[in-house]
Order: C-alpha cells, then structure tokens, then sequence
C-alpha cells in the first residue's frame, strides 16, 4: 500500500482551509445559537413569514401571527440586509412544532424564557400597540363611497378606547368602547354602529384609512378632523367641490 506523505496531508487540509475561507460573505450558514438557556421569541410584525431557508427568496412555510410565541433554535451565520434594515435569520419552532425562518427584524427575543417573563413583556408590548393605534386612529372620519363622495354615516373616534357613531343629522349617537384584534388589521366596535359592523384599518405612509369591503358589502371612511369633537360639517367642503384623495386614503394594500 503506497504510503501518504505527511506533507500531502497538510496540502489537502490547506486546500480545503482555503475553500471554506473563500465562501462568498452573502452566504447563509446556520449555526447553533450557542445559548445553553432557553429563548423565546416574540413576532412583533404582523403576518411576518416563516421560510425553508434563511433567504428572502426561498419558499413560505407559514404566516405568522404578531404575539405570537416561539422557541429560537438556531441564527444564521451572517446578518443580511433586507428593505434597508441589516439583521440575522433565525431558526424557529412554533407552537404546533412547525420549525422554520424567520428574519430577526420580525421579532423579538426574550432571553428569560419564564412565563411571568413572557406575559410582562406581551402586556407591555399590547399596551403600546393599542396607544399607538388609537393616537393614529383618534379623530372625526366621515364615510364616503368608491367615487369619493361623502354619505351619510360619521365616526368619532377618540385615543382613550371610546367611540361614537351615528347617521348625519340624527340627535342620537350611538356611543361605546371599541379595541383592536392586531392580526386582522380590524377595530372592533363593542356596542354597535350606524353602519352595522366592525372596519378594517390600513395604513400608507403616515395616512390611516378604515373600510370594509365584502362582496355585497363596501363602505369606507376618511378622516376630516383630527379632533372628534369637531362641530365642522361636511357639506362645507363638499361646496368647495373638493373630493377625498382616494388614491392616498382609501385604497386597500397590504404593507406585508
């Protein structure tokens, strides 16, 4: 048997040396996290996807809730830079056992992993969701039709969770406290409305607008004052001949 020369063998193992260090820097190797510890992350951004691989371009395993609850797993190797925001992937199992990737701008992560923990954090983080949305949401919106016309049913919508609703020229509001289910982008209004139903809400830039859109069913609303209390009507503007922008309010996208 021809014996190998220990020369040879140091050759071999420069080579391949050579070989890993010249791996292009953009590509994704997963490794451990290297935590002994447990760590949960939290998704923070709404129907944020969990893929095969570490690659925006690879395929879409699942739609993630935000709030939801997972386990990291692994983190990728090297950050990459995605709509101008540089972070890590990371390798996460859901709650149903489903194990995938997530890109680490989509989450949160808790390195105490014990259930008080957990639920301090998810309380804080609703609180401040809530806050925000209502402060964007707060003020006097008017609905109006996909022509940009105005009609007949006005919302007033105030930060601190209450609302009232009611048909244009009515003496009688109906008035109550509405919240927010985050995963489906939609405000929930507790004791009614004069339109007879709960609104989704989109955003475009710093602009909110809220509609519901079915079938047999459409209505839209545009904001026209930012205080709701606001006695201005809007046949005032309506004789100016000005319309809604419905370009820039009204129309439905998904930011996702």
């Amino acid at each position: 048997m021809k014996k190998i020369s220990r020369s040879s063998i140091l050759a071999v193992l420069s080579l391949i040396v050579f070989t890993l260090c010249g791996k292009n820097e953009e590509t994704i190797i997963p490794v451990s996290t290297g935590v002994s510890e447990k760590q949960i992350a939290i998704i923070t951004t709404a129907n944020s996807a969990l893929r095969i691989d570490p690659l925006i371009s690879t395929t879409r395993i699942d739609q993630m809730k935000k709030g939801e609850i997972t386990e990291i797993l692994e983190r990728s190797a090297v950050t990459q830079t995605i709509a101008g925001h540089s972070d890590y992937w990371y390798r996460i199992k859901l709650s149903n056992g489903i194990t995938g990737w997530v890109f680490g701008r989509n989450i949160s992560i808790l390195n105490d992993a014990s259930s008080d923990n957990v639920e301090s954090y998810l309380s804080s983080f609703w609180e401040k969701e809530t806050s925000e949305l209502g402060e964007a949401l707060h003020g006097k919106w008017w609905s109006v039709n996909r022509f940009g016309d105005y009609t007949s049913h006005c919302l007033e919508i105030y930060k601190d969770g209450r609302y009232a609703s009611y048909i244009k020229g009515a003496q009688k509001k109906i008035e109550g406290n509405y919240n927010f289910d985050f995963n489906r982008s939609q405000v929930i209004f507790l004791a009614g409305t004069s339109f007879e139903g709960e609104l989704f809400y989109v955003r475009r830039g710093e602009i909110f607008s809220l509609y519901r859109d079915t079938a047999n069913d459409e209505i839209r609303f545009r904001k026209i004052n930012n205080n709701p209390e606001s006695q201005s009507e809007v046949s005032e503007e309506e004789s100016t001949g000005e319309k809604p922008d419905t370009a820039e309010g009204l129309k439905k996208t998904d930011e996702n």
